[in-house]
Protein backbone atom coordinates (compact mmCIF):
# COMPACT_ATOMS: atom_id res chain seq x y z
CA UNK A 1 0.00 0.00 0.00
CA UNK A 2 1.63 3.82 -0.94
CA UNK A 3 3.12 5.19 2.07
CA UNK A 4 0.61 8.42 1.36
CA UNK A 5 -2.30 6.05 1.31
CA UNK A 6 -1.23 4.65 4.78
CA UNK A 7 -0.59 8.33 6.16
CA UNK A 8 -4.09 9.09 5.35
CA UNK A 9 -5.40 6.31 7.10
CA UNK A 10 -3.68 7.15 10.38
CA UNK A 11 -4.28 10.86 10.17
CA UNK A 12 -8.07 9.20 9.63
CA UNK A 13 -8.43 7.75 12.86
CA UNK A 14 -7.40 11.28 14.81
CA UNK A 15 -11.77 12.10 13.06
CA UNK A 16 -13.08 8.67 13.33
CA UNK A 17 -16.13 10.20 15.35
CA UNK A 18 -16.55 12.90 12.96
CA UNK A 19 -20.28 12.00 12.52
CA UNK A 20 -21.01 11.74 16.16
CA UNK A 21 -18.56 13.78 17.51
CA UNK A 22 -18.73 17.17 15.31
CA UNK A 23 -15.61 19.70 15.66
CA UNK A 24 -13.91 22.32 13.63
CA UNK A 25 -10.85 20.75 14.18
CA UNK A 26 -11.99 17.30 12.86
CA UNK A 27 -13.81 19.27 10.15
CA UNK A 28 -10.93 20.91 8.97
CA UNK A 29 -8.98 17.03 9.01
CA UNK A 30 -11.68 15.14 6.95
CA UNK A 31 -11.27 18.28 4.18
CA UNK A 32 -7.30 18.17 4.78
CA UNK A 33 -7.71 14.41 4.19
CA UNK A 34 -10.17 13.74 1.18
CA UNK A 35 -7.81 16.38 -0.62
CA UNK A 36 -5.03 14.27 -0.04
CA UNK A 37 -6.52 10.87 -0.95
CA UNK A 38 -7.69 12.15 -4.34
CA UNK A 39 -3.78 13.14 -5.21
CA UNK A 40 -2.76 9.87 -3.68
CA UNK A 41 -5.10 7.43 -5.26
CA UNK A 42 -5.17 9.28 -8.88
CA UNK A 43 -1.52 8.78 -8.86
CA UNK A 44 -1.51 5.24 -7.82
CA UNK A 45 -0.53 2.98 -10.97
CA UNK A 46 -1.60 -0.26 -11.22
CA UNK A 47 -2.14 -0.51 -7.18
CA UNK A 48 -5.66 1.28 -8.59
CA UNK A 49 -6.49 -2.55 -8.93
CA UNK A 50 -6.45 -3.70 -5.56
CA UNK A 51 -9.33 -1.46 -4.56
CA UNK A 52 -12.91 -1.91 -5.53
CA UNK A 53 -13.39 0.10 -8.70
CA UNK A 54 -15.75 2.11 -6.77
CA UNK A 55 -12.81 4.58 -5.73
CA UNK A 56 -11.41 5.09 -8.90
CA UNK A 57 -14.65 5.55 -10.75
CA UNK A 58 -15.19 8.37 -8.16
CA UNK A 59 -11.80 10.14 -7.93
CA UNK A 60 -11.35 10.15 -11.93
CA UNK A 61 -14.52 11.94 -12.23
CA UNK A 62 -14.49 14.32 -9.91
CA UNK A 63 -10.61 15.48 -11.17
CA UNK A 64 -12.83 15.51 -14.56
CA UNK A 65 -14.88 18.07 -12.99
CA UNK A 66 -18.40 15.79 -13.06
CA UNK A 67 -20.63 18.06 -11.57
CA UNK A 68 -22.90 15.65 -9.95
CA UNK A 69 -19.40 14.17 -7.68
CA UNK A 70 -17.99 17.87 -7.10
CA UNK A 71 -21.28 18.66 -5.84
CA UNK A 72 -21.61 15.44 -3.74
CA UNK A 73 -18.17 16.02 -2.19
CA UNK A 74 -18.77 19.50 -1.38
CA UNK A 75 -20.49 17.71 2.02
CA UNK A 76 -17.93 16.82 4.54
CA UNK A 77 -19.99 14.23 5.52
CA UNK A 78 -19.35 12.52 1.88
CA UNK A 79 -16.15 13.20 2.72
CA UNK A 80 -15.62 11.99 5.80
CA UNK A 81 -18.18 8.66 4.29
CA UNK A 82 -15.64 8.09 0.90
CA UNK A 83 -12.10 8.05 3.57
CA UNK A 84 -14.23 5.16 5.94
CA UNK A 85 -14.89 3.46 3.30
CA UNK A 86 -11.43 3.61 2.14
CA UNK A 87 -9.97 2.98 5.83
CA UNK A 88 -12.46 -0.06 6.66
CA UNK A 89 -11.41 -1.43 3.30
CA UNK A 90 -7.89 -1.49 4.14
CA UNK A 91 -8.55 -2.58 7.44
CA UNK A 92 -10.43 -5.46 6.72
CA UNK A 93 -8.33 -6.80 4.03
CA UNK A 94 -5.54 -6.27 5.94
CA UNK A 95 -3.77 -3.09 3.84
CA UNK A 96 -3.04 -1.58 7.33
Amino acid sequence: MQNCLVKICKEFENASDFLTNKTDDKTIIINKLFVKFIECFASLKEEKLDYPQEFANDIRLYIEGNEQLIKKFEDTEMRYLMISDFYDFCRLTKKL
